[in-house]
C-alpha cells in the first residue's frame, strides 16, 4: 500500500484552482455534480454495506453514487476500491 502524504500548498495555488475549476464550469469543460441529501444518503448506506471495506473513504462512496446515477463505468484513478464493490465499475487506462 502506497504511503498518502498531504501538503499544504500557498493560498494562491488554492485560488487558482479554485477559478480554474469555475471557469471550466462556465465554459461547460467540467460538469459539477451537487451531492444531494438524496445522493448523501445513498453513500452512507453504502458505508453500511461495505462495512468490511473500511479503507474506502466516504468521498469515494459518494464518486460511487454520482457514477451510479450518470451510468458511469471508468473511472480516472490510481485507487483500487471502485473495483473492490462489485458494482462494474473500471479503471481507465
Amino acid at each position: 500500500m502506497r504511503k498518502k502524504t498531504c501538503r499544504r500548498l500557498p493560498l494562491s495555488f488554492a485560488k487558482a484552482s479554485i477559478e480554474l475549476i469555475d471557469s471550466s464550469i462556465i465554459k461547460k469543460y467540467v460538469t459539477l455534480e451537487w451531492i444531494t441529501p438524496s445522493r448523501f444518503e445513498r453513500a452512507k448506506q453504502f458505508r453500511l454495506q461495505f462495512h468490511d471495506k473500511s479503507m474506502i473513504s466516504f468521498t469515494d462512496l459518494t464518486s460511487m453514487v454520482v457514477m451510479k446515477d450518470l451510468d458511469i463505468g471508468y473511472i480516472l484513478t490510481e485507487d483500487e476500491h471502485f473495483l473492490h464493490v462489485g458494482m462494474g465499475f473500471n479503471k481507465a487506462p
